[in-house]
This record gives structure tokens, sequence and C-alpha cells, in this order.
């Protein structure tokens, strides 16, 4: 494990904005004491807190990374559940005292800063260096003189608010004071071939041309959309597209200088507990009146309308419970989304040999790990546990098989 490789991206919740990356070829010895080599300086954290291992599992299989409790009154806890050891895997939320992290297999050596929100988009250091640096060379470099960008996201990721600063850059006032667009939309989707020329006609005459649906319309009408703003090739145009998978065709790449992706809550999740300070604090609600389990639960959810739901969620928060001393899950509106509840699970069966079979593939699959067998099942770890003390699997063995 190399300094800026794989390992824990601590987020000190009691701190404004603060995301601290700590490489586990740092590891050791977890807690506040002089001794640790994981030095965190949190309320609730002891001098000696837990044992950090890197545990190789055979040639050419990748080490895994186990945490041991040693005993603390406040204990060590993963995904939700007190563990007194266990082995951790990519996404798990780690919680010690007052302090939370999350184990990201990636690089680690550019998560310090402080989070920014500007024009209702809200960002942290990672992403700083990561899709809005995209964004700033849409916004600096138009190709061969043409102003032309993708902008790519789940719906609620902030593709709107990413398209008005690009246009704003450019001096194309697409859209208002108050947001209202002031350019029409080209919709794609319902549309015919013929009318194409007429709706890109239509929003050129107001400043910049913005096109919806271009990853689902028929090739005919992407046809007649490229023939169309070839022949405006001055005017600023801006694709809103909702697959971030999606890839331009060959007829289209040309037309288009720029491509901005912006991820999803899920793969930028060590970013929330930053941006949950921040917008709370927006709404005038201090840090030190947020728990860290607050922090926890808002982690760990799903947030299948991406930042725009986290950010609806916190507002409404912070107004229905202006006057709580201290705010935890408990003062939730609404029950929280599970982890992983954008991608839908495998239909239930009621043969329990199939549901056997299932769950020993899914721990061979994650080569022995429970934690990612679980999520593969869409399952926590005492579900998992439970259902296979229910079925009869023996768990230690199939580990061992996985691992294998």
């Amino acid at each position: 494990m190399s300094e800026r490789g794989p390992g824990f991206v601590w987020l000190l919740a009691p701190h404004p904005g603060r995301v601290r990356a700590m490489p586990l070829s740092a590891g050791g010895l977890l807690g506040r004491g002089e001794e640790a080599s994981l030095r965190i300086d949190a309320p609730g954290v002891a001098p000696s807190h837990a044992k950090v291992e890197l545990v190789g599992k055979g040639p050419g299989l990748p080490a895994e990374i186990y945490i041991t409790d040693n005993g603390t009154p406040s204990g060590t806890y993963v995904s939700g559940m007190r563990a007194s050891r266990t082995v951790l895997a990519e996404g798990d939320l780690l919680r010690v005292g007052a302090a939370i992290a999350l184990v990201v297999e990636r690089d680690v050596g550019s998560y310090d800063g402080a989070v920014i929100e500007e024009g209702g988009l809200v960002r942290g250091p990672r992403s700083r260096r990561g899709f809005f640096a995209a964004v700033e060379r849409a916004m600096a470099e138009p190709r061969e003189g043409r102003r032309a960008v993708v902008v790519a996201g789940l719906p609620g990721s902030g593709r709107r608010t990413i398209a008005r600063r690009i246009a704003e850059a450019w001096a194309a006032p697409i859209y208002g004071e108050e947001g209202q667009p002031l350019a029409p939309e080209v919709e794609l989707l319902s549309i015919r071939d013929e009318d194409v020329e007429a709706a890109v006609a239509a929003a050129a005459a107001r400043g910049a041309v913005v096109v919806r649906g271009l990853e689902r319309a028929p090739e005919p009408r992407r046809a007649a959309l490229a023939r169309a703003l070839e022949k405006r090739r001055t005017v600023p145009v801006i694709a809103l597209v909702d697959d971030p998978a999606w890839a331009l065709p060959p007829d289209l790449d040309p037309l288009f200088g720029h491509r901005v992706d912006l991820p999803s809550l899920e793969q930028r999740r060590e970013e929330i507990p930053s941006i949950v300070r921040h917008r709370f604090e927006r709404r005038g609600v201090v840090g030190n009146r947020l728990s860290i389990e607050l922090y926890e639960a808002l982690t760990r959810a799903a947030w299948p309308g991406e930042l725009a739901e986290l950010v609806d969620c916190v507002d409404k928060i912070a107004a229905s419970h202006a006057s709580e001393p201290r705010l935890g899950p408990e003062h939730l509106v609404r029950p929280l989304s599970r982890r992983g509840g954008r991608v839908p699970a495998k239909a239930p069966t009621d043969d329990a040999q199939n549901e056997v079979d299932r769950i020993r593939a899914a721990l061979v699959e994650a080569k022995g790990s429970v934690a990612a067998a679980a999520r593969a099942l869409h399952l926590s770890r005492q579900a998992l546990y439970r259902e296979a003390a229910r079925l009869g699997i023996d768990i230690r063995r199939t580990r061992e098989d996985g691992a294998a």
C-alpha cells in the first residue's frame, strides 16, 4: 500500500468542512494518544481505541482490512453495527467516538480542503480536482471557437446549475436571476424530425441552445440536430444528458468541444459530511448541534434523488427543528432510503435451496467478505448472519471456500 494508495478517508465531522485522508500504509494503532499511528483527536476516541491490520490472503490475492476494538467504552461501529473485530470493505462507514471514516479503495492523496457552495452547487475538495476542473476547462477553452458542452449526470446531480455557470461564463443568458429558463429547451424526444431546425433556431435567437433527450433521440432526429447546429457555429450549445454512461455518437462528437460528467453522491460519499455541515450552517444551525449519529445516518443513506434530495432533507430538518439544542437521526422528517436503493434487488424466491445457493454464491464471489456479500444481497451484515443461521449455512466454512 503506497502513501497515495487505497485506505481510509477520515471525515472529521466536528471540524468545519474538514476531510482528512489517512492512508493505510500508516496503519497500526488508531486512537488519540501520542503512540497512535492513525491519530484521531475527537471526543469519545480512546488513546488506544482500535487496531487496524492488513491481512494477506495468499499470493496474488488482495489483502483484507481488519479492525479490532480494544475494549473501549464508546465502542467501534462499522456501518451502524458495534464490532469487536471485523473485516472492512470498500464503502464501509466506520465510527469511533465523535469521528467517522469511509473506507475507499482509491487514491487518498487529494482530499484535503473545505467545501464550497456557489449558485446552488455544493462540492468538496475532491470534486474541485475532479469534475469541476472539467467545468472550468469548458468555461475557459472553447474548442476551435465553438462553445458547446455535454453535461451528463443523474437527475438531481446539479446539471442545470452547471449549465447555468458555463452559460454565464460564455455570456449566454439562458437563465434569469430566479432560475427561470429564458431560452426554450430543445426537447428532442417530444418534437418531430422536421421540427428540429425550427426549435434550434428559436432557442438560438434567445442567446443559446439547450438540448435535452440527446441520448435517447432516434438517429434521424440527431442528424437533423447536427445539421441545425452546424449552421450556427457561434451560438453556445449545452446538452443535458441523464445517462452518465452514454457516449456521443460519431456524428455529434465533432460538434461538442467539452464534456462534464457529474459524479453521483455514491461516487463521492466521502464529501457528504462536509456538505451536510455546510448546508446546516447556511440554514443557521451551528455545527456543534449536529450529532455524530446524524452525520452517520446521512452519509450511509442511498440518496436516489442525488444532491438535490440531500440538500432538501437537510433544509427540512433545519426548518422543522429550529429550537432543538441537539439534532440526531430521530429528527429526520422522513425515513432515509437504504444505501444501494438505486440497484434493484433480486426477486425473492420460496425455494430454500435457491436461497442457500444464492447466499453461498455471494460469499464466494466476495472472496469470503461478509460485508461485501451482504451489500451484493442488499442485506445488512446482521440480516445476512440471521438468514445464514435460519438456512443452516456455515458462514465460516463458506468464507474459507471463497478466500480459497
